[in-house]
């Protein structure tokens, strides 16, 4: 295998004649991406091994990088941060439309055009009230994909996330939401199912249904990081567990806070929790690289006993308490790739180390008394 390295890639784009995300020519590629990017390659990169997504033929680096907001930093920013997360290996790209703007998808369909990674799997979890315009019904989740699917310029989907919750929510049945991706699966511009939102009871009928020739639901998205409270989420994890779903946790919250707690409000408008996480350190100067867990869990009770245990693993390790966050999600059962989100190009390197990371019985002990003992 040949080395890869800053130079060869200019090269690459300047033989090809490749633009940059807005169109400019391959002088402003190097500038705007490659020259931030140099010190990446400086540093060794760990061969990680790839995790399969459930039953399916899927294979992903064990994290999803979530770019429903890039929309929300600068271009030259977003295809920085892209363009890290690719290089660190990750090919698996949440490409949800959270603003509803649809413009962090325009962004990715221009570096995904410009930058042609060797590897992209894309997921995508839309809202059917939203985005699925004036159609009715189960409809409303086949336009809802084929927009989504126009603006990132894809033949396909990888991972459809069907939102189960919303769908009850509208009246709509599993059965139905089913059909509808049936199909868009049939159609060929979905490959499998997830789910979002989920019951125990939910996912135990959708398998019912796939016996019956629907497609099978081969993932679950979830909010779970060490901050949160998953105790109500006991039962739809042990139906998964017994179905051999893959967990796709969304740590945004934490990784937020404890990455950069200093996020303008432009940036934390909307995340709903990991604006909470952060606005408490947001009133006061905080230093660009990530603080203590202890400092920026201050003041949220529950938290500060986590926080104590995330910096005494993370000294202990000698590596962020974000990296020892992750690594911690990364050791349950059944987790295949958290997704995370960031704001800053080196972030990434952050969050991706925690791939590399195996924490000890008595550093996972340590973490979970935490967890349990905060509730």
């Amino acid at each position: 295998m040949s080395d890869y390295s800053p130079v060869g890639a200019r090269e690459h784009i300047s033989q090809s004649g490749r633009g940059s995300l807005t169109g400019h020519d391959s002088a402003d590629v190097e500038a705007t991406i490659f020259a931030a990017d140099d010190a990446a390659f400086t540093r060794p990169v760990p061969i990680l091994a790839e995790r399969r997504v459930g039953d399916t033929e899927l294979s992903a680096f064990p994290f999803a990088l979530g770019t429903g907001r890039l929309a929300a930093v600068d271009e030259v920013a977003a295809g920085r941060i892209l363009h890290r997360f690719a290089t660190r290996g990750g090919s698996l790209y949440d490409v949800g439309d959270e603003d509803g703007s649809g413009h962090s998808q325009e962004l990715v369909a221009s570096w995904l055009a410009s930058s042609r990674p060797a590897k992209v799997l894309t997921m995508l979890t839309p809202s059917v009230a939203r985005d699925g315009g004036r159609a009715s019904g189960s409809n409303r989740l086949v336009r809802a994909v084929e927009a989504a699917l126009k603006r990132l310029r894809l033949e396909r989907i990888d991972l459809l996330v069907l939102d189960l919750g919303e769908a009850a929510r509208l009246d709509l049945s599993v059965d139905q939401l089913l059909g509808a991706a049936d199909e868009l699966v049939v159609a060929g511009k979905v490959r499998h199912l997830g789910a979002v939102g989920a019951t125990g009871d939910q996912l135990l009928e959708a398998r019912v249904l796939a016996g019956n020739g629907l497609p099978r639901i081969a993932a679950v998205r979830l909010d779970w990081d060490i901050t949160d409270k998953v105790a109500s989420d006991a039962e739809m994890r042990m139906v998964a567990a017994a179905q051999q779903l893959a967990l796709l946790p969304d740590a945004t919250a934490a990784s937020l806070a404890l990455a950069s707690p200093s996020l303008p409000p432009k940036v934390l408008s909307g995340w709903g929790r990991g604006a909470r996480l952060s606005q408490a350190v947001n009133a006061r100067v905080v230093k660009p690289e990530p603080e203590r867990a202890i400092d920026v869990l201050a003041g949220r009770g529950r938290e500060h006993r986590i926080g104590v245990a995330l910096d005494r693993v993370s000294a202990e390790l000698g590596i962020a308490p974000v990296t020892a966050q992750l690594a911690w999600l990364l050791a349950k059962r059944g987790v295949v790739a958290p997704i995370v989100q960031v704001t800053r190009p080196e972030q990434v390197d952050l969050l991706m180390d925690a791939g590399s990371v195996r924490l000890t019985r008595a550093e996972m002990l340590e973490l979970d008394r935490a967890v349990e003992t905060a509730r």
